[in-house]
């Protein structure tokens, strides 16, 4: 029997719009009807997430940033948090500056985005305090990192993964969330969506057998693979779904939405 449903958002539940569609919305209105828990497991920050308090009638939680934060959003409150340490930004930005100098860095804390580099405000910034310039400053903080990021605009992104991993690997861990974008997501070493969602479920009393989750992309990998069902999204990264085996309908066909639909029925 399905306890629980993992779901990542982008790619997976909603589209650019960063809306539900009616099919998914029901869909997961009746999950929550019939008991079942629901946690959405994202690489957005947990400021980026008003679209979801808006559509969805009822309280949930969510893993943000990749496994850093643990949000609950019926209450709009941080419930939990695993930081990076700052000295191991530090010592990896002066060698991804040096041999990238053309890229633009983001180091997000849980409220200011530092920004090294040409940027354009977008609705993932919006809520933050931005500071723009050169990191150097903060890097000599003891502040904990949400997340710290890359971005090389014109690059392949699969080939940047490999440029930039052996670069980081001894101090982070390394992902990417955005199909088709070159943006590298770095955070603390052996942090992923799989390691915290296994956490959340254990403190609900909830088996790895009684989860089902979903996800687009490499930064869903190791969630898919701790989940007794894990679904990698037909849309979504080809190299993902070659790993995880078991695919779900394309985003477009609301493809979460009919693996849920059938969960529910089964299960009456």
């Amino acid at each position: 029997m399905i306890k629980l449903i993992a779901s990542d958002l982008d790619g997976t539940l909603l589209g650019k719009d960063f809306t539900f569609t009616p099919r998914t919305l029901a869909a997961l209105e009746s999950a929550a009807a019939a008991g079942i828990g629901i946690v959405f497991v994202t690489g957005r920050p947990q400021r980026w997430l008003d679209p979801l308090r808006e559509q969805l009638k009822y309280d949930s939680y969510a893993i943000c940033s990749n496994g850093a934060v643990l949000y609950h959003l019926g209450k709009n409150e941080v419930v939990a948090a695993q930081l990076t340490d700052m000295a191991d930004i530090a010592a990896v930005h002066p060698v991804l500056e040096a041999e990238f100098p053309r890229a633009t860095f983001n180091l997000e804390t849980l409220d200011t985005v530092y920004i090294q580099g040409e940027y354009e405000m977008s609705p993932v910034l919006q809520g933050a305090t931005i500071v723009p310039g050169a990191l150097e400053p903060v890097l000599a903080t003891n502040q904990g990192v949400v997340k710290y990021l890359m971005r090389l605009p014109g690059a392949d992104p699969d080939e940047l993964f490999e440029q930039v991993k052996p670069l980081v690997s001894d101090r982070l861990s390394l992902t990417m969330g955005i199909k088709g974008l070159p943006l590298m997501e770095m955070a603390r070493p052996g942090m992923n969506k799989g390691q915290v969602l296994a956490e959340f479920a254990t403190a609900q009393g909830v088996s790895a057998h009684e989860v089902v989750a979903f996800g687009d992309m490499l930064n869903d990998l190791e969630m898919l693979q701790w989940a007794g069902t894990g679904y990698a999204m037909a849309s979504g990264s080809t190299r993902l779904q070659k790993v995880v085996g078991r695919v779900c309908p394309a985003l477009e066909e609301d493809g979460v939405a009919q693996v849920i639909e059938q969960i529910v029925e089964r299960q009456r």
